[in-house]
């Protein structure tokens, strides 16, 4: 699933009220300084111009309407409501002449600002107006276009100081069905990851296509239902860029009997990680660039993966798509 919504083709996060982004931010932000809102909003302002997070006065924006954030292969851009289009067009014009990989525009009453090295493409897909995601509602919505054999996701994001919680539906490529009947009963010995399915068609598809990612061979035909659980971390695997898959000691076992529980569960215990990054050294890291990546990653993140967690999934059928929900909480101690 993260190999496929890494190849994303393209999404958007539209926001109507940023406060409880804001929030999560502060919170995580406590632990890792990069997700603070000042870093983030440092970020959105270099890319997009506007702070979503504390927007500018001199962009001249209208103060209710969805602010969406639209991200592409090579490119990032944003749509917000104007209500001072004199203003904006001044902000647009200093903002996009401060660097040579920026477009913008105003169209009607909206704002379209993009940059990267495809942002003149990106800012022309925006300005048609007529994306999924133009019809998405609430305080925070994430939309994004996956490649086969899924099609797209779309999630409610509720944030808050607690944690973050993303409801939605998941929608496959195939006119077949994700996931059915229940997943098997959970992993004995609590290991640090565990996920299980009950799968139709077009789950054993995504299936597939994971295993065939981690260079595993697939699923047989008939397989109904699925358990995959990390067991342990082997860090000496670490190297250069690929030995990373290698470091993460896991297995997957298929049609175990059906549980009670939903047919999508699963869980990552995010301490766990952070423990067993804690054992690197600077010493590991001139092993090569993967090791070098993942140990500069633990300095940066090390102390939110402690504070973070479990990381939870769950999912029923809901036609041939399947219902979904994700859970990150933070704690405040």
């Amino acid at each position: 699933m993260i190999a496929l919504i890494a190849a994303a083709a393209w999404g958007a996060l539209v926001v109507e009220d940023a406060r409880g982004l804001r929030a999560l931010f502060e919170s995580a932000g406590r632990y890792s300084p990069s997700f603070s809102p000042a870093a983030i909003g440092e970020t959105l302002r270099e890319r997009v111009g506007v702070n979503l997070l504390a927007e500018q006065r001199e962009w001249g924006l209208a103060r209710k309407g969805a602010r969406t954030l639209v991200f592409g292969a090579g490119a990032v851009g944003l749509i917000a409501p104007v209500s001072d289009a004199r203003r904006a067009r001044r902000a647009m014009t200093a903002w996009r002449l401060e660097a040579t990989n920026r477009a913008a525009a105003i169209a009607g009453r909206r704002l379209l600002l993009a940059s990267g090295r495809k942002a003149k493409a990106l800012l022309a897909e925006m300005s048609r107006g007529k994306a999924a995601y133009a019809l998405l509602r609430g305080p925070a919505s994430l939309w994004m276009q996956l490649m086969p054999p899924l099609q797209s996701a779309t999630f409610a994001l509720e944030a808050s100081a607690a944690g973050l919680i993303a409801r939605g539906l998941v929608v496959p490529a195939s006119q077949a069905a994700l996931l059915a009947g229940a997943a098997p009963a959970s992993c004995e010995g609590a290991p640090p990851g565990c996920l299980r399915a009950g799968i139709g068609p077009a789950g054993r598809e995504v299936l597939a296509f994971a295993l065939r990612q981690a260079g595993r061979p697939p699923p047989a035909e008939n397989t109904s239902r699925f358990t995959a659980r990390i067991d342990s971390f082997d860090l000496e695997q670490l190297s250069d860029q690929p030995s990373l898959p290698l470091a993460v000691l896991w297995s997957i076992s298929y049609d175990a009997p059906a549980g009670q529980g939903p047919a999508l569960a699963g869980q990552l215990d995010l301490a766990s990680v952070a423990s067993a990054l804690a054992e690197l050294t600077p010493l590991d890291a001139i092993r090569g660039s993967g090791a070098a990546g993942v140990y500069a990653a633990y300095l940066l993140y090390g102390s939110l993966l402690r504070h973070a967690g479990p990381l939870t999934i769950s999912g029923k059928p809901a036609g041939d798509a399947a219902e979904v929900e994700l859970r990150l909480p933070i704690s405040s101690r």
